[in-house]
């Protein structure tokens, strides 16, 4: 029995010490492997703490191409170069970030325009910190925004709820928008390649930001059209009359003696004030004279006002009303080929129009005002051109245009260009034409 219970403590001994043996020998195993894990553990460590702070980095990012895009779109409505876009990107980027960490930036930035938006594309190498102790490399972040100018409201217009071709540009002619839409609110629809609709194209160009009508809008098959966008707007809401319900300023007596007509064509300059009450015809231009209308309202009652190859030296801050129970039309001829500028008032009752013809008596946009523009030469205009019972039509190279940095709009009850002739309108950020503004598309 003794025998036996010697055994079993010689047995149980050697197990122990075998056991912290085996212990001792894991201890020495496990050193090794976690000297050789260290480096991976620190690293993926490193890569979770800078992670946090590539987000933020992504999204400050973010923030400074949303303003850079910003920036670049306030120079679109100046037809600005790449260079230029790039460096107004640039700066917004970096005023909108200041002091904030968005990475190594890259220069120059990205930028791509299509019509009135600018795209911009910021990249940066991110800022690594417990990573770069390691040697590992730091992801490039890239952010996009774009923005552009988006119109409030059309600055061609035409009214008539029902004519045909209320909008018609043939033979070469070409409206074309900056900032600003056109549309007509005509009724009239057809289908295919048919005129008759509410606008119809045929060998010339209609271009803006957007294009749009009651009725529909329909081109020719013709090789020489550009419409564009391509795909205008169909079947959509009437626009409203900016300037319906205000009431034309009504004259004082006729400011000649005859009371039925004048005309300036002596080679003596006319010099006009504000407040002049044409009674009858008026024909400004013509033998030579060259005239002034200083600031002011000018009235032609119960009769059309002609330019015919006037040469118009000063008409800043003016408005011409043809008004009367028949008021007559708006007549500009000129084969000089010199570019004329005129400029609406901006402020008191006519502010924002350079010319406004009434409706008269009737009232019927129905028997509208032939008003014709001809000619070889430009009239470049402040304001608005308002005939919501005309029907306004230029040809033989006539070009009715918006003047440098300025906005300019026309509302007619029917516009007609044709024979090469052009309006450019634009919006320049003034209440009175459809102003656009800078807005973030995506």
């Amino acid at each position: 029995m003794n025998t036996i219970r010697h055994h079993l403590h010689i047995f149980r001994a050697t197990l122990a010490a075998r056991a912290r043996r085996l212990r001792r020998d894991r201890r020495g195993a496990i050193a090794p492997l976690i000297a050789l894990a260290l480096p991976a553990v620190f690293g993926a460590a490193a890569l979770a703490v800078d992670a946090g702070f590539y987000y933020v980095e992504q999204q400050r990012l973010q923030v400074a191409a949303d303003a850079a895009a910003y920036g670049a779109a306030l120079l679109l409505p100046n037809s600005p170069s790449t260079s230029d876009l790039q460096d107004a990107a640039l700066q917004a980027a970096k005023d909108a970030s200041s002091s904030a960490v968005i990475g190594k930036l890259m220069t120059p930035v990205t930028v791509s325009t299509s019509g009135s938006t600018v795209t911009v594309t910021l990249s940066a190498t991110a800022d690594g910190f417990l990573a770069a102790a390691l040697s590992l490399a730091a992801p490039t972040l890239k952010a996009t925004a774009t923005a552009g100018t988006k119109p409030s409201g059309p600055c061609v217009l035409a009214l008539s709820p029902s004519a045909s071709n209320a909008i018609w540009v043939n033979n070469m002619g070409s409206i074309v928008t900056s900032g600003c839409g056109i549309f007509s609110n005509s009724t009239a629809s057809v289908s295919g390649q048919s005129s008759g609709g509410a606008i119809y194209l045929n060998s010339g160009t209609i271009s803006g930001p957007s294009i749009g009508a009651v009725g529909s809008v329909n081109q020719s098959n013709s090789g020489s059209n550009t419409l564009s966008p391509s795909n205008p707007t169909s079947n959509a809401a009437p626009q409203s009359d900016p300037y319906s319900g205000k009431t034309a300023p009504s004259p004082g007596s006729c400011s000649y003696p005859s009371g039925t007509s004048f005309t300036a064509w002596k080679s003596t300059p006319y010099q006009f004030s504000g407040g002049t009450v044409f009674c009858g015809n008026t024909t400004i231009g013509g033998n030579g004279s060259t005239d002034v209308f200083s600031p002011g309202i000018y009235y032609v009652v119960n009769g059309s006002l002609v330019f015919n190859n006037a040469t118009i030296t000063q008409a800043s801050g003016v408005t011409f009303v043809l008004t009367g129970s028949s008021p007559g039309s708006f007549n500009w001829t000129n084969y000089s080929n010199t570019p004329t500028q005129m400029s609406a008032p901006t402020s008191g009752p006519t502010a924002g129009m350079l010319v406004w013809q009434t409706c008269g008596s009737g009232g019927n946009p129905a028997s509208t005002i032939y008003d014709p523009f001809a000619g070889g030469s430009t009239l470049n205009v402040s304001g608005s051109i308002y005939m919501p019972c005309g029907a306004l039509n230029l040809s033989n190279n006539a070009h009715l245009d918006a003047a440098p940095g300025d906005s300019m709009s026309v509302i007619a009850d029917t516009i007609e260009v044709a024979g090469s002739a052009g309006i450019s309108a634009a919006s320049a950020g003034s209440s009175n034409s459809g102003s656009s503004k800078v807005v973030l598309m995506q």
